[in-house]
This record gives C-alpha cells, structure tokens and sequence, in this order.
C-alpha cells in the first residue's frame, strides 16, 4: 500500500516537474497583477537588492576640461605682455621677462560685500560676522562675482582676505579636513593655466595639554610656581591623587628663559599614555582671517602671479568653489612689489650683535597649515632633543626625512622674542636624506605683531620690522641632501642669512614648502614629460602597444614633428642634467634618471627607423619614471630638531653625536627593545584583562589607525559611556587561532564580508539583531546608517527563515568609472552613461590603439539586468537563468570580441593614456593616482559605473559593493558595553572623525571607503567628487555569502578562460559548471544543517508543491492519476480525487477544478504557462483558506497553505 502511494505521488510529481519546468519569461506581464493578489503578500527574497533606476548617472561633460585644454600657461600669458631673453647666470639657464605694461599706481579694493555682481553669482552667499568681521559667506559650491573699475590698463598682484569657516552662526560644523579651492576668473576666462585652480590654506594648531610638574611637597610646589612664573609661563598649582602638581599653560611665545626652565624641570606639553609615551595631539582648525595672494600652487614661482587688467567700467571677478566654504571681506588688487635682495636689506641693519640664545623646539609649532604636519618621534641620533629609547617623546616636525612636510604650500610658524636686540642668525637642525642628489627648499616669512605705524610709534624706526618674506634669498632657502643630521644658518646655498630682531617683541616666523631654484627646472621637465607623454601616444596609434621591431613604419615620413621633438627634448633632458648637477654640487640618482630618459629620446630622435619600434616598451617605462621623478622633486621633504636664533658671532652647535655617544644610544635601544609594549600604546589605563566590564578590541590595521582610533576612544567613546576598552593591534590572521584557544577578543574591527558568515555558521560570532536600536540603526529606511547592500552580506537565514546579523558595516568599497578627460576630449568623445556608449567609445579608441580597462566580473552586468546571483533562498545558483547567461556571455564578449585586455596595471596605462577609460575599487584608485600621477592633476575625474539600458529606457547603474565590519566574537563577557562599542565605531561621528583624522595624517591619498551614509557627507572630498560617490553609493547591489559560495569564482573563472583562450561557447561552457558548484553547495548547507534541495535540477518551487500534495496524502486526500503518451509528449489525462467527508463538497468540487486546470494551462509547445500556474496556486491557497476558516484545520491544510505560498514566492522569484 505504501509503495502504491508513493508511486503515485512520483508519478504526479514527474507530470508537475515537467509543467513547472517551462519557460518563466511569459508571465512578466502578469507579474504586477498577481503580486497584489489579496491572499498572499510577498516579501522579496533576502538575496538580492533591487537597485533604483534613472536616479544615479552622472550628469558631468567633458566640456569641463576644455577649459584647462585650452589655457595658456603663465609663461605664455607673460610673454604676451613682456620682453623675453634668455641669460646663463653660473651655468644655469634662465628666462628674464621684462615688463611692458606699467604697475598700477595705487591699490584698488573690492569690498565683498558692497561690490557683489549678484547678476552673475549663482551661489548660496548670504553676509555673516566672524570674529567681529562682516563678511560674505560662500559655500562650496557654485560662483560669486564682483565688479570694479580699472582706471587704466595696469597690472597688479592680487590679495583675497578671508576668514576659513569651521562653524557657521548657528554652530554648525561646515568644514573637512581639507583646503579651500576655488577656481578664479577674470571676465568669465581663466587668465592662465596656474591660476585657474587656487588653494588657500587654513590655519591649524596642535591642542596642547597643560604640562605639569609633580612637587615634592607644598613649599616646593610654591616654589616652582614663582619661577615659572617669573620667567612668563601662566600658572596654578593642583591637588591630584598621586599627589601635588604644578601646571603650566602652553606659552603662545617662546623665550630663552622658558626653554631654560622646561629643561631643568622636564615640563612637557604632550599627553602620555600609562607607559609615559607621548601622544601625538590632535589638530585643531583655528578659524582666522588671513590673508592669501594669488600664486602658484605648485612652487616654480617664488613671487606672486601678475596679472595685466585693462582699463574697462566693468571688469568682472569670480570665484567658483571646489571645496570648502569661506567667508571673503575684501579682494584687494595691489601693486606687486618685487623682493629686495639680503644685500639690500641687511644694509639697513643695527650694528649690534644679538647675544641672546632661543631654542625653539620643532615639535612646539604655534599653527601649521596642514593636519599632515604635527610631531613625531625619531631615535636616530643621541643628539636630537630630548631623546629617551624607553618611551616615546615627540621631539621634531616633519616625519623621519620630512616625509610628512614635503608638499608645496604646507607651513609651519613658531613664535618668539629675544632678551636683547641685535642681529641674530636662524640655525636649523634638519635632516633631508630623500632627495638624494638634489636638495629641498622652504620660503621664510617673519611677522611682527606690531602694525607698521604702530612698531614705529613704539621704537622710532622701524628696524626689526617684518610683515613677510624679508629678502628676495629667503624666498627659496636651500637644504642639501645628506644621510646625516645637519646643522647650518638658514642660507640659499650661497648667502647665509641674518635678521635684526627688537627685545621684547614677539615675532613668528613661518616656513612653508616651495620649489625654489628648483622650481624653474621641474616645470621644464614636466613640460618635457607632456611633450614626450604627446609624443608616445601618437607613436601608439600608428604602431599598437606591441610594435613589429621589424616593420619600416615610416616614422619620418608619417610624424616628423614627433621625431623633431624627440631630439628637442633628449637635449633639453642634458642641459638640465648639467643644470641640476651645478645647482647640487654632486650627481645623484634624480640626476640620472634624467640622463638615462635623455639618452633613449636621443637614440629614438636620430635613428627612428630602427630605434622606435624597438624600444617603445622601454619609453613607456620611462615616461613611468620621469613622471615618478617629478612627483619626487615636487615633494619636498625636510624634519626639523629644533631652530636655533642666536648671535651672528656664534659657533654652530654639533649636528651628529661622537662614536660613543652614538654607541651608548645603540645599546641601550637594542635593550629596551624587548621591554617596549608596542600592543597598547596610547592605552591611557592600565585594565585587568580579567575584569569583564572591559571590552577588548582587536584591530589589524597599521600603527597610526591604531593610535587615532585609540584617541578617539580616549576623549569621545569611555567618556560618554563609561565602558572600558583596551584595544589591541594585533597581526593578520589572529583571530582564528585565538578563537580556537577560546582567547580571542571581545571584539574584531575590520572583518570581511566573507569572513563574517563563515565564522557565523561555525557559531565563532553573536547575532546582533536583538541588541537594542538594531533595528533604527541598520533597517528603519528613515534612520538606518547604511544602506540595503551593506547590510545584506552580514546577514543569513536559519533554518525557519528568520535572518541573524553578525556585524556592523565599517568600509563599504565598490567600483567607479575613472576617464582620461583630456583625452576623451581630444578624442570628442563624451563621459560615457550606459554600456552602450562604452561600446560606441571602443572603435574609437582602438583606431588610436588605445584600451578600456575591465574588470573580469560578470556580476556587475547580473544585477544590472535584473539577475541575482543565487536562487531559493541561496539552495543554487542562478547562472542558469537567462539573465545569468546573458551578463555572462556579454561579459565574454568583452574579451573575445572587443579585445579587452584580460589582465594590465590600470595604474600606469591610466596614467600614460593608453587606457583612458578604466573600472576600479574608487578609493584605492583615487589614493593611488593622487600619489603617484601628480602629473595628470586635473585630467582625470571619476563616476558612476556605466548602466545597462531595459526596455523602458531605464538606466540601471549599480555597482556591486564589498564590505567589512566589525563583530562581536562568542565569549563576549560583556555584550552591551561591546554592541555600545560596535555602535559608536561605525556611527557617523566616529567614521567622520576617524576619515579626517587619516587624511589629516597621510594626506589626500587616506580617503576612507566609509559605509555609514551621514559620514560621507564629512569626508574631505570636493563638491564634485562627493556629488559623483554618492551617486554611486545610493544604487548599490551585493552578493550575500551563502554556504559554498567561494566555489562559484573558481569555475567562472574556469569558463571565462576557456572563452578567451579557447574561443569555446561562454553559455555551454559556464552550463557545464551549474551541477558542480550547486552540488557543492548543497554539501556545504548539509554540513551546517540548512535546508537543501532533494537532487540536483530541482528548483524550491517543485519541492514546496511536493511536500503540499504529500502533506494532502497523509490527511487522507487520495490521488488517482494516469499518463498519456501522445507523439512522445507526456499530458495530464485525468485526475480523480477521493475526499474526506470533512471537506465540504464545494471546496473540494473548486479545488479538484482547479488542480485539473494546471492539464488546461500548457501553451502550444506544452509547456505551462508560469503566469496562470501561479495564477492556479493562488486561487488554491485562497480556496484552502476559505475552507479552513470555516471547517478548521482538521487535516493539516494551513501547513499545505504556507507551502504552497513558498511555491508561489519562488515561481515569483523566478521571473526575469
């Protein structure tokens, strides 16, 4: 009987099989209707984002970067106004132009407010006070434009006051860690090329900690006070646990009196951490007004720019802004003023020597300019003060060899006065062992704060005076390479300099970063590098990436201007090898690099025929280099011990330590080496790792992340919570092991996407989606932090469907478009919005023999079209479907039938031109060409990925992210005080702060790929590039991490291979892999006891309806069934069924009506259609629905209901 039964059930199941193994693409049309059925509400499947159309494609052109295209450089621009000559001064070439145009003869100032040309200003700008100022606040965004009058055709220097906004009025932060930058127009044109772009810098200052001396006793304490105080500290003395502290004020102004009392007494101003090293401040922004004349931001002038106005009623000034706001008072057009020379200068000086001695420590800076520029520690040398190998101290500026100081613009100032007047010399401590062969440069500026009437009221002349560069030298100081610390008076190379300095007055002096002499000959090379960078892309459209060396291309013939300007510029490399060596003094790796480019251009320039071809590889390798060469001679390093204002009678003090102070330094570093508890530096307490209030955290990140995550910790996190944390940087690859020895963390911050769901099922993590606020931090749409991708790969179903959470989101990265705008528009070719355009781009480029760079990911044109990666709740995959073949093949054709390279460094492509169109990671990308293709600044730009176009028009551009997070590990003690944690870290503020904090530490190239939604709104990118991410961070799709999902990569790649190298069918091919990768996941859910499919080929919806007509078998609803054959083809004939005398008769009569119609719904090829058979299944649930309600549950048929829903839900899921 049993064995008759089940026969009967296979045999109902192979008629249904068949019917529900048509084709699904015929009830598209009726999808809408039926999702509304009343009966069933359908929720959609956990396992893909459906991502929103038409919202997320760029809106940029490529008419922007005409504009740059199409300036004149500043020489050019000059030249229109002056006479050029050229003169050798000492071996070195240089261009003199005289000008024809007159100064102006006073200064014209254009008040913000009052002369405002609202007609043309398009900004937000409304009028707001800073610091008692009435000011015109612009934001960052949009143009503001300002009338005045030229009297007559002059030319003039120009000056913009302004104030860098932190908090507008009503207290809101409005500022990142980043420049203001505006672009500048004279009558709606860029003057010139280096003016288009202006970076006017903020003022930063480091927050000090009061330092503090612990007394003896009471009568001491009193006693340090009043010598402290009597040499000008300002301070208190202070009661405190361990005992009586006396506790100074940061001094605004140093004095030889101060630094005497802070040696004697050790008094320091830096935080310490419980094993007393010090910890780097944070740096602050200090709103100020200053004042910023228009210059060349990259260094190779010394002097402001000139600019020429012709007389006119109405001469329009616009300022657009890039990034950051600003209040603006006045923009001042003033007569330029050339620089005296020291000789000139210094013939003015008092006779009398200085005989103070003022040691301004390097790590006391009053502000900087930049965040990247604060203290460090360095051991190098015994010398450096103050010097400890047990701890930490801070104790100079700059980085180890400046890298942390290098880049053009950046400044720091000190403040001081002497004892007595005189003339002093400034000696510097310095180490510059980067730029080997060549030296670095820094301008000097000295202000008195004094207003010049009000100094000369004061002193009756105005000796020791300065509002600025004092003499012309000072403007390009010069230090040399060595691998030693150096200690030498501040010189140009030829003069060293000196300075008359009045008691009592307080001066700063600021030293900011500039090319100096250099200046001049890199912006030679740069221009050589475009010339030969031009030269090299049209040799590639003639010959291709890999030249036949055998071939007569006819170079001569085709491009004899290429040929010309090959030996033009191998010359030019020569004369400026010669030119660097004389300005050095010695002949150095930056020198050779030259003279090797030089060299090839000669052999390529004098015989093309048989040197072009054959050495095209190398050329492009060394664009590549000159390139890396300019990038290095534009950064500027330079690490500052200490600068030293003493008598110009005075000897220099040692630079390096004797053998046996160097040898003691040695030993006792090498001891203390094993002593030194790198894991929890900055820690600010000493935890019991046993107390289960504290939360541990793990972290494998570098030392700097470590340590700003630490301080924020610190001052934001146990302060507002008061749950302890004792984090820990630990080693990659940790944290398995430590969970097997059931020793691991608390917490783990930044786990990936994968990582998270393969300890998940292993039971290694806690599910997070009880903890409180779970819900309006990650799933609410009106308040949740992150968005849908984010969260769904850090999340799987069990087996009764409920999904678990394991992590928080910290880095959400995805891919973006990156172009070549200087190319495209040469190309007139526009920024492409759908892969059609790619497509329309492809023959194009290739004409020029140039290449897309594409990533081998079949998975972004998957979701694109509407496809998921995984069917039936993650029980198989889905590449078998239409959608997945078609992504696939289409994928494929890239390669097979567009000649897409397979694998290249977009990198160095991107940045020579032969790939002008690429599709990568957006923050790596980013961080990487801003470091390394300097020279390419302003060409390039980056957008949202290339949509896929349906048939309504629609644009869908998603862009598949990736993820990492921060869990929480089983054994946590502690699970509120770790989910507080979890909270705080990847909320808005800490990512903010944190982002900014990096950037303030590495520079521009630390962009941090933040998943939390508001905290992109604070990263320091500019108004465009934030408007582009954002476009692409709101239309994100992910792929969740499904048990056995690692095995799908692999035999993708399999068959992507044998399409491109074995030119086989990519759909037949990628088919032969589907039983292999599902039958590996099904062997993975089996291993973790999740619900799989019963054989391979069967879909969810064929097992729902099985185990819906078993259940109606065991509550005595019996089958009769036969099977017709008819020419081959299998029909249903007949259905008879025997009814419980429970079921009322019109139930079963509508029921068995029903079931007989899934005989009556086959199409022409007999095949169901899916669209009346979930058309079927919804009137059976609503039948069975209807009985239940009115004759109760007496067979089971509730059960048989929600299977059947489960049917539906996955023949729902099926279409495409």
């Amino acid at each position: 009987m049993n064995k008759k039964r089940t026969q009967r059930i296979l045999s109902l199941v192979l008629a249904l099989t068949f019917l529900l193994s048509g084709t699904t693409v015929l009830a598209a049309a009726e999808e809408n209707t039926l999702l509304m059925a009343p009966t069933l509400t359908v929720t959609p499947e956990a396992d893909t984002v459906k991502p929103v159309v038409n919202n997320s494609v760029t809106d940029a052109t490529i008419d922007d970067v005409r504009e740059i295209l199409d300036s004149n450089s500043y020489d050019e621009y000059r030249a229109k106004y002056c006479t050029v000559e050229t003169v050798v001064v000492d071996g070195v070439k240089n261009t003199v132009y005289t000008w024809k145009v007159a100064p102006g003869k006073e200064e014209i100032v254009i008040d913000a407010i009052a002369d405002l040309y609202a007609q043309e200003s398009d900004a937000a700008y409304k009028i707001e006070t800073y610091d008692g100022v009435e000011a015109l606040y612009t934001p960052s965004s949009g143009t503001v434009s300002w009338k005045v009058s030229i009297p007559e055709t002059a030319r003039y220097s120009i000056v913009i006051e302004y104030y860098a906004v932190h908090k507008t009025n009503d207290g809101t932060v409005v500022s990142k860690a980043t420049d203001i930058g505006r672009i500048f127009r004279i009558n709606s044109a860029i003057p010139f090329l280096e003016a288009r772009y202006l970076t006017l810098p903020k003022t930063y200052s480091n927050d000090y900690i009061d330092g503090a001396i612990k007394a003896k006793d009471a009568a001491d304490a009193s006693a340090l006070l009043a010598k402290g105080e009597a040499v000008g500290f300002v301070g208190k003395i202070e009661e405190r646990e361990n005992g009586t502290y006396v506790v100074f004020a940061f001094p605004e102004a140093w004095t030889s009196d101060k630094i005497a009392y802070c040696e004697e007494t050790g008094l320091r101003f830096f935080t310490q951490d419980i094993d007393n090293n010090e910890i780097r401040p944070t740096i602050s922004q200090d709103p100020v007004w200053k004042e910023y004349e228009i210059r060349d931001g990259n260094g190779y002038h010394a002097e402001s720019f000139e600019f020429v106005f012709e007389e006119s009623e109405e001469t329009v000034i616009s300022l657009t802004g890039v990034s950051e706001p600003m209040a603006i008072k006045s923009i001042r057009l003033i007569p330029h003023e050339n620089y005296q020379s020291f000789e000139q200068v210094s013939s003015g000086y008092p006779t009398k020597v200085g005989t103070d001695k003022v040691q301004l420590e390097g790590e006391y800076p009053y502000t900087t300019s930049s965040q990247t520029v604060y203290p460090m520690e360095d051991t190098r040398s015994a010398l450096t003060k103050p010097i400890e190998t047990a701890y930490t101290l801070l104790n100079s500026i700059g980085g180890v060899g400046g890298e942390k100081w290098n880049s053009a613009g950046q400044s720091v100032s000190y403040k001081f006065s002497v004892k007595e007047s005189g003339v002093y010399n400034i000696v510097a401590r310095f180490s510059q062992s980067t730029l080997d062969g060549m030296y670095s440069s820094r301008s000097l500026g000295i202000y008195t704060d004094y207003t010049k009437d009000a100094y000369k009221a004061k002193f009756g002349d105005l000796d020791g005076y300065y509002n600025g560069v004092p003499c012309e030298e000072a403007s390009r100081l010069r230090f040399d390479y060595s691998t030693k610390w150096q200690t030498k008076i501040l010189s140009d190379g030829v003069t060293d300099l000196s300075f008359y300095f009045e008691a009592g007055v307080e001066y700063r002096i600021d030293i900011g970063v500039t090319l100096g002499s250099m200046g001049l000959l890199v912006a030679q090379v740069e221009e050589a590098l475009e010339a030969i960078n031009s030269d090299y892309l049209s040799i590639l459209m003639l010959t291709g990436a890999d030249p036949d060396k055998y071939r007569d291309y006819g170079f001569k013939r085709v491009m004899p201007d290429v040929v010309e300007d090959l030996r033009k510029n191998s010359e030019l490399l020569y004369d400026l090898v010669a030119e660097l060596e004389n300005m050095s003094g010695i002949k150095g790796s930056m020198a050779a690099t030259l003279e090797t480019v030089a060299w090839l251009l000669g052999r390529m320039g004098n015989d093309p025929e048989n040197e072009i071809a054959k050495n095209l590889a190398q050329f492009k390798s060394n664009i590549g280099s000159l390139g890396t060469w300019i990038s290095s001679a534009k950064t500027q390093p330079l690490q500052i011990d200490y600068l030293l204002i003493q008598g110009t009678d005075q000897p220099l003090p040692k630079a390096e330590a004797n053998f046996f102070q160097s040898l003691g330094h040695e030993i006792r570093s090498f001891f203390q080496s094993f002593f030194r508890n790198y894991d929890r530096m900055g820690a600010m307490e000493d935890y019991d790792e046993d107390d289960d209030e504290i939360v541990e955290v793990w972290l494998a990140y570098g030392r700097d992340q470590s340590q700003v995550i630490r301080n924020l910790i610190n001052n934001d996190f146990t302060p507002d919570t008061g749950v302890p944390v004792n984090l820990k940087l630990v080693a990659g690859g940790t944290l398995l092991p430590s969970i097997l020895a059931r020793s691991g963390p608390d917490v783990y911050i930044g786990l990936g996407q994968a990582d998270i769901i393969n300890y998940a099922i292993r039971g290694a993590l806690i599910a997070i989606e009880g903890c409180e606020g779970f819900d309006e931090l990650c799933l609410n749409e009106e308040t949740r932090q992150f968005n849908e991708a984010a969260m769904l790969v850090l999340g799987i179903e069990d087996a009764t469907k409920t999904m678990h959470y394991y992590g928080l989101p910290e880095t959400q990265t995805f891919n973006m478009m990156f172009i070549r705008k200087d190319i495209l528009a040469d190309l007139d070719l526009d920024i492409p919005k759908t892969w059609d355009d790619i497509l329309a781009a492809i023959p194009i480029l290739q004409a020029n023999n140039m290449q897309i760079g594409m990533h081998s990911d079949y998975q972004i044109f998957l979701y694109q079209m509407g496809g998921e990666l995984f069917a039936d709740g993650g029980m198989r995959i889905n590449l078998d479907s239409n959608t997945g073949l078609e992504a696939f093949e289409f994928m494929c054709s890239l390669y097979t039938n567009y000649s897409f390279p397979y694998a290249y460094d977009f990198a160095n492509r991107f940045r020579t031109g032969e790939m002008p169109i690429g599709f990568a990671a957006y923050t790596g990308t980013y961080n990487n060409l801003k470091v390394f293709a300097t020279e390419i600044e302003g060409l390039w730009g980056m957008y949202p990925m290339p949509g896929t176009v349906d048939a309504n028009g629609n644009i869908n551009n998603c862009a598949v992210s990736a993820v990492t997070a921060i869990a929480m590990i089983t054994g946590c003690e502690n699970i509120d005080g770790a989910w507080e944690f979890m909270k705080w870290h990847s909320g808005a503020s800490c990512q903010e702060q944190y982002s900014n904090e990096m950037v303030a530490i590495l520079g521009p190239s630390a962009k941090h790929p933040t998943a939390n939604i508001e905290a992109l709104e604070g990263l320091p990118w500019s108004a465009d590039e934030l408007k582009e991410i954002k476009l692409q961070f709101n239309n994100l799709a992910s792929v969740p991490n499904y048990p056995g999902s690692y095995i799908i990569g692999r035999y993708t790649g399999f068959a992507l291979l044998a399409a491109i190298n074995s030119g086989a069918n990519p759909a037949e091919e990628l088919l032969s892999y589907i039983i292999t990768i599902n039958k590996e996941i099904t062997r993975k859910r089996q291993e973790f006891e999740l619900e799989t499919l019963d054989y391979v080929g069967q879909k969810l919806s064929e097992k729902r309806i099985l185990q819906a007509l078993t259940l109606l078998e065991d509550g005595k609803l019996s089958i009769e069934m036969g099977v017709l054959r008819e020419d081959g083809e299998v029909v249903l004939d007949t259905i008879q069924y025997a009814i419980s005398s429970n079921l009322k008769k019109q139930y079963a009569d509508e029921f068995a009506h029903m079931i007989t119609e899934l005989s009556r719904a086959a199409d022409t090829e007999n095949r169901i259609d899916n669209a009346k058979q979930m058309a079927i299944l919804n009137e059976c649930i609503a039948t069975m629905s209807g009985f239940t309600a009115q004759a109760g549950d007496e067979i089971g048929v509730n059960e048989v209901i929600s299977l059947m829903n489960d049917a539906l839900e996955a023949l729902i899921s099926y279409q495409e």
